[in-house]
């Protein structure tokens, strides 16, 4: 398989941000080198939050989701900081590799033992405390006020005094040309209106009518997709396999053993893969492990 894509994620997402008057906003992490460049005239100081002009914000999630909550939950502390309207969020997740490349600006992906949040929440509330900074500072810029005069609710960002308004989507662009702070003050707790709270998760409504994309669901031109079945026997060895009671079925290209305990059957699809391999007529020679039980484990 010798395909690769012309076009990566990042350079996309840097692109239309360009495109659109987009804002992506970031801050240095502890473990990792803060990146900063510009593509399209437009910076990118680091790949957290991106906010675009019809004030959509756009919430980078580094650690996965396995049906844990994470996702929502982390989208949660960065919008809490953030000050933004959660009606208004949404999700992406870089890949590991774009990570990598990019010297581990989102930093560990590990999401095991209950980690996703527990490691990284500090860090990824400053990162919208840091976006909503910036955000004041380039409202306050523009209408010559100190950005201390400044509230901001919902990503409504008021000057009450002169009794202006103005939402992150339209300062969003000049708040990506600013220096991003280096200290932030996180909010108490106790104030918290998004993080913490009960909320309806942000993936469940992809998931159920089938528009989250799996990587199953990826696919390159040419592609072909195998399944794999191994002796079920601990220890045991494969002895034969009946390749031409298959090989008419839909999709099959070829069946071959992996090593000298299983199978593969090789077709256009995982699916078309999967039916033929359950219709493989297989013998296994399953060796000395053949009579154990639970019992004679036990005993």
């Amino acid at each position: 398989m010798n395909y690769m894509p012309k076009i990566d994620r990042r350079s996309f997402l840097v692109g239309t941000a360009a495109v659109g008057g987009g804002l992506s906003l970031g801050f240095p992490l502890p473990f990792g080198a803060d990146v900063a460049h510009a593509q399209g005239g437009t910076p990118e100081i680091n790949a957290w939050v991106v906010i675009r002009p019809d004030d959509t914000v756009v919430i980078r999630i580094a650690r996965a989701e396995m049906g844990q909550g994470s996702q929502t939950g982390l989208a949660q502390l960065v919008a809490e900081e953030l000050d933004c309207d959660w009606s208004k969020v949404t999700t992406e997740i870089p890949t590991p590799g774009q990570n990598v490349a990019r010297k581990r600006v989102w930093g560990n992906f590990n999401s095991s033992g209950s980690r996703a949040i527990r490691e990284s929440n500090e860090y990824v509330r400053k990162g919208g405390a840091a976006a909503r900074e910036m955000l004041l500072q380039a409202a306050a810029n523009e209408w010559k006020v100190p950005v201390s005069e400044l509230a901001v609710a919902k990503g409504v960002i008021t000057h009450k005094a002169s009794n202006r308004s103005t939402t992150y989507g339209k300062v969003a662009e000049a708040a990506a040309k600013l220096e991003p702070p280096t200290d932030v003050k996180l909010k108490d707790p106790k104030d918290w209106t998004i993080a913490g709270k009960p909320l309806k998760r942000l993936d469940t409504a992809d998931k159920v009518t089938g528009k989250q994309k799996y990587s199953i669901d990826f696919t390159l031109p040419g592609m072909l997709c195998a399944a794999m079945k191994e002796c079920p026997v601990f220890g045991g060895k494969l002895k034969s396999f009946d390749a031409a009671k298959i090989t008419s079925m839909p999709g099959v290209k070829k069946v071959v053993p992996s090593g000298d305990t299983a199978v593969a059957v090789i077709a256009d699809t995982w699916w078309q893969a999967k039916t033929a391999l359950a219709a493989l007529p297989i013998e296994w020679d399953e060796g000395p492990n053949a009579k154990a039980s639970s019992a004679s484990i036990a005993e």
